[in-house]
């Protein structure tokens, strides 16, 4: 284990016991509420929908099978800051980690990008199938919408149309620039098609179980937001606003949409510790046998 890893895992334990002791009270508050049924069923959705987000990141890198592993542990350990890091300042940690896991920084940004494309694509038919439900929508998840459908449209297409023109300039520049700024574009769309080929590679034919895992971490997470109001939201504001509040990770106010994000926060604790003990039980396993 490196040094950089062995302080990020002890500076992670304290978060845990930093933020379990100031939210102490609202949690003893939250489980003297908790229906233990409902929240036992939730609990399995929720688990379960980051289950198949380790699945997914197991099948974008495929074509380096000894990265599984790595990158499942980089999603279990960074996934419990990220819950309450608000407007999803959480995701250049994950970022990050990802970075450490690869050698490569286009093969690490490609995971990420490929990971959030699938999700702005399932996202927006979700807000879309509300639109054609006749749910009422918010001010807020309209601006969401057309933000993710233009990044869903215009993201990785845009990526790959911008490389194949580069392809293109790459000719013109080799064979008639020689300035510093034609070497600089020279070097940007190296990278670029460099990037390019990662995401390519990290879903050439499995685009079709990439798809259906995105689908089914999402159908879990919104049926466990659904569930969770069942239980403990009955006058709470309406679906849309609190999958709003949820999607943001901001999750402002009080009430249920606080209880949500401290919902989510402990289940994560959970997932942590139980990734974190079942790793040091198997190193110890295999130090005895060796």
């Amino acid at each position: 284990m490196s040094k950089s890893l062995r302080s990020y895992l002890i500076l992670l334990l304290l978060v845990v016991f930093g933020w379990s002791c100031l939210r102490l009270p609202s949690i003893a508050s939250f489980v003297h509420d908790a229906h233990w049924a409902g929240l036992t069923g939730l609990t399995v959705l929720y688990l379960c929908s980051h289950l198949l987000r380790m699945l997914r990141l197991a099948l974008l890198t495929l074509d380096e099978r000894h990265k599984v592993f790595p990158l499942i542990s980089a999603h279990t350990l960074t996934a419990f800051p990220s819950s309450f890091l608000p407007f999803k300042l959480g995701e250049f940690l994950r970022l990050g980690a990802f970075v450490y896991v690869y050698d490569r920084r286009q093969k690490a940004l490609a995971i990420w990008l490929a990971e959030r494309f699938g999700d702005v694509l399932v996202i927006t038919a979700f807000i879309l199938g509300l639109y054609l439900l006749n749910v009422r929508i918010p001010p807020a998840m309209r601006t969401v919408f057309v933000l993710f459908t233009f990044a869903s449209i215009f993201g990785l297409l845009g990526l790959f149309a911008v490389a194949k023109v580069f392809v293109y300039l790459n000719r013109h520049l080799v064979l008639t620039s020689h300035t510093q700024r034609g070497l600089a574009l020279l070097r940007a769309s190296h990278a670029l098609r460099r990037l390019e080929a990662a995401v390519y590679k990290s879903v050439e034919g499995r685009v079709s179980g990439f798809v259906l895992l995105s689908i089914l971490i999402w159908t879990a997470e919104i049926l466990a937001l659904s569930l969770f109001m069942n239980q403990f939201a009955i006058n709470e504001p309406d679906f849309a606003v609190f999958f709003l509040s949820g999607l943001l990770a901001s999750l402002p106010g009080g009430g249920a949409v606080s209880s949500f994000g401290l919902y989510q926060s402990l289940a994560l604790v959970v997932l942590t510790l139980v990734f974190l003990l079942g790793v040091w039980v198997a190193t110890r396993l295999k130090f005895v046998r060796t």
